[in-house]
């Protein structure tokens, strides 16, 4: 179900030869400065070489199991369940932890502060951790308030109830399927082409928490008319209610079902939030031609008369645009969930004349927007540069480089480095060879001269690197998306933090919000880097640097967070939350296509390089001031969305009758630091033409691209909040301060802050389909 990849240890020893230890000291002044040191001070050791299944002490908690990640799968950075089974003979409250390693090597304890046990046999209990590292082991703690203490470590097919949990990179795309059935050979062959898929065919295996999908890019519900797994369903409210808050942070579902899930797709079912409106009727389908011309696909779906009838439901459309028809018969209707988007098929995709259909894969790989682009495309942009690689393959590592830009804080380049580097050997080597046989046959005075140039060099390297300054930094970039519908709102905040000097840090997500929002859910961990790179998540060279745990509380406070001298760390936070006072005003209506209507600023803030995306087109807005009104009219600006995205534009080659035109599209910069240009792609990915035109992934965080939203049918304004001056900005910042917690340390700041609004336009009934034109999925099939 999922490729496996090569593990690696958590512990790397090095034994130092007696030849190294007169390593030169120029380069111990420019390389060993910038490598992590170890922490002033560390949290209690957590060792990690005891045998799976054995305890710590006798204790009144037995630690039973756990199983990692959804469907046996786990992605490296992001949030992953892991789902401990714990036995107490009697009720009893204490702290669970779970210790895995980050993306540095290090081992993070992620603590449950207050588990309560009911005493009433086995229990299970989620913990959300992030995992750095391919596992080969994690250790599970308890410590309860009576003073009982247990420990077990897994290891191998322990941490997976009997199967080894398999990892996916952080920067490879990973689709989660839930319903029966066995759908095994589809996703091997589809796990070899480079699309990782896993299943869950048990409701009660699914998390109950909704940070836990966001390693998928999407989610295929297909219950077919499978009684057992509809019942399951039905008697699972909470992992219903953890998929739905996914989907409305951001995320986006694929559902399919029969004729017997009809009654969770009622007004007050409990699955009402996939369908576009009310179940009005059903009708049986002759022919699949739609789905056929849709695919391209050189052979028909076959029905036998064994089989049973292909039925699609009919929905009273309340919001949605339909993409597929069969004559006049809706069959993928799609519409948005809050930040998020549901597609919904009327036919049961699951059916099998479909499931034996040769295009079924491709049907698929559509509806959750995975197809690969053209290769036409691909070759067009590859000619057009140059290749280059930066240590990175993901969006998420060139924001976290972009990240790593600190004010007042300079940045030596490497190929500096490797030119001083070069000159230092040179001066020790041949010139001191010559200098000493100008002043004596037998070169004696390389005893005088050797260590007076390792001692000049390592003076030279300490004065250059008192330039990096003694005050921590933190840069800091923060991005807020709402949807004005109903006012549900996701909050995004990275930081990179940069310490002077080795220390063990306190850290925490600080807010001060308006009296207006309602936040919630707040996660706060570790930023990793996707790839092989120095530092990345897959390099080999991660080591672990301290030999003990740092702490995650309840995934809200870091204690102990080890950064060595002059190296950043990376810290993101994810939060949603509900808005009550909008702070916009619009009335937005569709019109052949184009926008109009007006967007009033009813904020307190300002907010500048505005952009309205709605369909194929871009909107420049420029500088929205608060209480100010924007039309958009006849003749009004605008300009072809992927145009505006890549830079495409029309030169003219020759004269007269030789004149030629040809389309030419600007590269994309992977090499840009620029924030605001970096999040200008990661917003709208698809629609800029995914990896075909970027040569870089975007599976990190792939709920940031809002492209879904535009083909929803819905308006997408971006706009970068200016500065508040001297006031302090309300909005949501990273707080951090010593492992004493005593006071907090001084520091310098550099903070940008995002919006993206996702505004409703009123279309007229006739023009359910108007934006199927939009569609990349569209355009690529």
């Amino acid at each position: 179900m999922a490729q496996r990849f090569s593990s690696g240890r958590y512990r790397t020893i090095y034994e130092t030869s007696p030849r190294l230890k007169c390593m030169p000291g120029f380069l111990l002044a420019l390389l060993l400065f910038g490598v992590p040191a170890l922490a002033d001070e560390a949290p209690e050791n957590i060792p990690t070489n005891r045998a799976a299944g054995q305890q710590l002490e006798e204790a009144s908690v037995e630690i039973v199991a756990c199983r990692v990640g959804v469907g046996g799968v786990y992605k490296l950075g992001l949030w992953t369940p892991v789902k401990i089974t714990l036995r107490s003979p009697r009720e009893i409250t204490g702290r669970l932890a779970v210790v895995v390693p980050d993306g540095f090597g290090n081992l993070c304890s992620y603590e449950l502060t207050k588990v309560s046990l009911r005493g009433r046999g086995e229990e299970e209990v989620e913990v959300l951790v992030q995992i750095g590292q391919t596992l080969t082991s994690l250790e599970v703690r308890w410590k309860g308030e009576d003073g009982s203490n247990a420990a077990v470590t897994f290891r191998g097919k322990a941490m997976g109830n009997g199967e080894v949990p398999l990892v996916v990179p952080a920067h490879v795309p990973l689709f989660l399927w839930i319903g029966p059935g066995d759908l095994g050979r589809f996703f091997r062959d589809w796990t070899r082409r480079g699309n990782y898929w896993c299943q869950v065919t048990e409701v009660g295996r699914l998390p109950r928490n909704w940070l836990a999908y966001q390693s998928f890019r999407a989610v295929v519900l297909c219950t077919g008319d499978d009684a057992r797994f509809i019942q399951e369903l039905a008697d699972s409210p909470q992992i219903v209610s953890a998929l739905r808050h996914w989907v409305e942070a951001g995320g986006k579902i694929v559902f399919s079902g029969g004729t017997m899930v009809r009654p969770l797709l009622e007004k007050e079912g409990l699955l009402s939030w996939v369908a576009p409106g009310p179940v009005v009727g059903a009708i049986t389908l002759r022919r699949t031609t739609g789905l056929e011309s849709l695919v391209k696909a050189t052979r028909p779906v076959i029905l036998r008369r064994s089989d049973a009838p292909l039925v699609a439901q009919q929905f009273e459309l309340e919001d949605g645009l339909i993409t597929v028809r069969e004559g006049n018969v809706p069959l993928v209707i799609r519409h948005g969930l809050g930040l998020g988007t549901v597609v919904a098929v009327t036919i049961d995709v699951s059916h099998r004349a479909l499931v034996d259909w040769p295009q079924w894969d491709r049907f698929i790989a559509w509806l959750v927007g995975n197809e690969e682009a053209s290769r036409e495309e691909e070759a067009s942009v590859a000619q057009s540069r140059t290749l280059m690689h930066y240590g990175y393959t993901d969006l998420a590592g060139q924001l976290r480089a972009a990240l790593e830009v600190f004010p007042g804080v300079p940045f030596v380049p490497f190929a500096w480095v490797a030119g001083l580097t070069v000159l230092y050997l040179a001066i020790i080597g041949p010139l001191d060879y010559w200098l000493c046989g100008l002043l004596g046959k037998h070169r004696r005075w390389t005893w005088v001269t050797f260590p007076t140039l390792i001692l000049l060099a390592g003076l030279v390297g300490m004065a250059l690197a008192s330039h990096k300054g003694n005050v921590p930094h933190v840069r800091q970039l923060v991005c807020v998306d709402i949807d004005l519908k109903d006012g549900q709102l996701r909050g995004n905040c990275w930081a990179n933090m940069y310490s002077p000097r080795p220390a063990a840090y306190r850290a925490q997500l600080r807010t001060d919000i308006p009296a207006n929002i309602s936040m919630h859910d707040v996660k706060f961990g570790w930023l990793g880097i996707p790839g092989h790179g120095l530092g990345g998540m897959e390099s080999p060279a991660n080591v672990m640097l301290l030999p003990g745990a740092y702490v995650n509380e309840d995934g809200h406070v870091f204690q102990g967070l080890p950064v060595g001298q002059w190296v950043t760390r990376g810290l993101w936070a994810i939060w949603t939350g509900k808005l009550r006072d909008l702070p916009l005003d619009w009335q937005l209506r569709d019109r052949d296509g184009t926008l109009r209507g007006r967007i009033i600023n009813r904020s307190a803030i300002t907010l500048e390089d505005c952009v309205i995306v709605y369909g194929n087109w871009a909107y420049p807005v420029g500088t929205l001031e608060p209480g100010q009104v924007w039309e958009a009219g006849i003749g009004e600006d605008r300009r072809e969305l992927r145009s505006w995205l890549n830079g495409q534009h029309v030169l003219f080659e020759g004269k007269g009758p030789h004149l030629q035109t040809h389309q030419q599209v600007q590269p994309y910069d992977q090499a840009s630091r620029d924030v605001g240009y970096i999040m200008r792609m990661m917003g709208l990915y698809q629609a800029a033409g995914g990896k075909a035109y970027t040569q870089l992934s975007h599976e990190y965080w792939p709920s940031l691209d809002l492209t879904d939203a535009v083909l929803n049918g819905r308006a997408v304004l971006v706009g970068r909040m200016r500065p508040p001056g001297e006031a302090e900005a309300p909005w949501p910042e990273f707080g951090v301060t010593l492992d004493n917690g005593e006071n907090p340390v001084s520091m310098r700041w550099s903070n940008d802050v995002f919006w993206r609004f996702i505004l409703p336009v009123l279309r007229s009934p006739g023009e359910t389909s108007a934006m199927q034109t939009a569609s990349p999925e569209k355009n690529n099939s």
